[in-house]
């Protein structure tokens, strides 16, 4: 399937900006995207796109994927002209110093760097410590008077970093989490025309302040089924014990079975490894002690939807350089792929 997944979609999502709340970009592309395979596009008022594929039996799955990123939002401008910001969504403050970002206004987009306080006039003890959050300030290179002009409180800031293919089939850009995933669900509902399932589209909004909008897109919903695609963190890096991986790039698609939001059924679990087996689908366990995602929202919907994520491991989460493997996004369209078309079984 590799050489049929078209990573240029993959890469265009990825340089689009969609901090939660303000998705609208990434909407669009996908729309376009969906429009010659699905029905009654639409999107709800938390800003999630949904649409419908009808199936070959009476059941519908929900497939969920996230369209929202990990960003900034500008809190005070100084009289100097710096911008202050509090983060949306889970950012590490290590990994924004001397970044790039575009600050998204209503003129158009403003390049910056976040800077803080330069080492040489830094005592040893500030030197010794991790910069914090509140340490931090974003530079858009105009004086105070010009930069109240051209920025708002409010106004949203999203990473710099382009999108670049290196090493053994390695790809790092900003928001993997989780374009990868939409690029997944987009790849695999494009290629399975009669599924067995009626298909439930759920890309959704404000995933990383609090799984928001896959909670409303759901109630909306009858499902029998619900699977949301995601990233999830990979730690098989210098530093970390194997014990501690929870996911390792390039042994492909990590099926659930906790983490902080979800346990997931264990009918569903074995289902979900046995049609990987079957299909020759490369798969791993992904047991998280924590973390979440959409699944958490779409199983709790009115009286409960079996539910599992599907997640791609991601190396650098939540950062400007994250980085995934292509073997993975492949394998997580064809478990995609195979649900749709031969579903999961719940008998072994």
């Amino acid at each position: 399937m590799d050489q049929k997944l078209d990573f240029s979609i993959l890469k265009t999502l990825t340089q689009l900006p969609g901090v939660s709340g303000r998705e609208d970009a990434v909407r669009q592309e996908l729309a376009k995207h969906l429009a010659p395979v699905a029905q009654n596009i639409r999107t709800d008022a938390l800003g999630n796109l949904l649409a419908y594929i009808p199936g070959t039996t009476d059941k519908n799955i929900i497939l969920c994927a996230h369209m929202d990123e990990v960003g900034l939002m500008v809190k005070y401008i100084s009289d100097e002209g710096f911008l202050s910001f509090v983060p949306v969504g889970g950012i590490d403050p290590r990994t924004l110093l001397a970044q790039r970002v575009h600050v998204h206004t209503r003129q158009g987009i403003l390049p910056g760097v976040i800077g803080t306080k330069p080492a040489h006039i830094t005592s040893d003890a500030e030197r010794g410590k991790a910069v914090a959050m509140g340490e931090l300030f974003i530079d858009i290179g105009f004086s105070g008077a010009e930069a109240a002009q051209r920025v708002e409180l409010g106004d949203f800031v999203t990473l710099d970093r382009p999108f670049v293919e290196f090493g053994e089939g390695r790809f790092c850009a900003k928001a993997f989490d989780n374009r990868a995933g939409c690029f997944c669900l987009l790849e695999a509902v494009k290629r399975i025309k009669k599924p067995l399932y009626g298909v439930h589209i759920v890309f959704s909004s404000q995933e990383e302040v609090g799984l928001r909008g896959a909670g409303t897109a759901a109630y909306g919903l009858d499902a029998d089924l619900a699977l949301a695609i995601d990233t999830t963190g990979a730690a098989d890096i210098p530093l970390c014990h194997p014990q501690d991986y929870l996911v390792c790039l390039g042994q492909g698609v990590a099926i659930s079975a906790i983490d902080s939001t979800t346990i997931t059924p264990a009918w569903l679990f074995e289902g979900l490894k046995r049609l990987c087996r079957n299909e020759n689908i490369a798969y791993q366990v992904r047991i998280a002690p924590r973390g979440g995602n959409d699944a958490g929202a779409l199983h709790r919907s009115k009286s409960g939807i079996a539910s599992c994520a599907l997640s791609i491991p991601t190396r650098n989460i939540h950062s400007n350089v994250e980085v995934v493997d292509r073997k993975d996004i492949v394998s997580a369209t064809e478990l995609l792929c195979a649900v749709l078309e031969k579903g999961v079984s719940q008998r072994g």
